[in-house]
């Protein structure tokens, strides 16, 4: 039962920060000042694909985290390491979004910290893979 809960929170995260993305791609207006520091009129051609490849990435870890859930923690070395690799860039995410200079864009670490720890819980088992 907490492990549903707290893939739905992840979840709920993954969805909020794919809206984030995807606007910052399509140039939303009504997004720009929720990314990249919120100091865009409009957003760069590069930080647009950027967000475009991001975007990617966040659907591929909300099947990477369903798949954990549903297999009840890692399977193999590989899917324990990219756990442990996505824990710590949701755990980057958590820290940049907390010191920005923007209100706005601060209320981001509350997701990127749900992220981490959903991924930190998610992916642990009781036997760590072997080598």
């Amino acid at each position: 039962m907490r492990n549903r809960l707290l893939l739905g929170a992840v979840l709920l995260s993954f969805l909020w920060n794919f809206y984030l993305v995807v606007g910052a791609t399509l140039n939303d207006t009504a997004i720009l000042n929720r990314v990249a520091g919120g100091g865009f009129n409009s957003m760069p051609t590069g930080l647009r694909f950027a967000y475009g490849v991001q975007s990617i990435l966040i659907l591929y870890q909300m099947y990477f985290i369903i798949k954990l859930y549903l297999r009840n923690g890692t399977w193999s070395k590989n899917s324990y390491l990219l756990a442990r690799i996505f824990m710590a860039l949701s755990g980057v995410s958590t820290l940049v979004n907390a010191i920005s200079r923007s209100s706005v864009v601060r209320w981001n670490a509350i997701a990127a910290l749900i992220i981490a720890v959903g991924f930190y819980f998610l992916g642990n088992v009781n036997l760590r893979p072997t080598k």
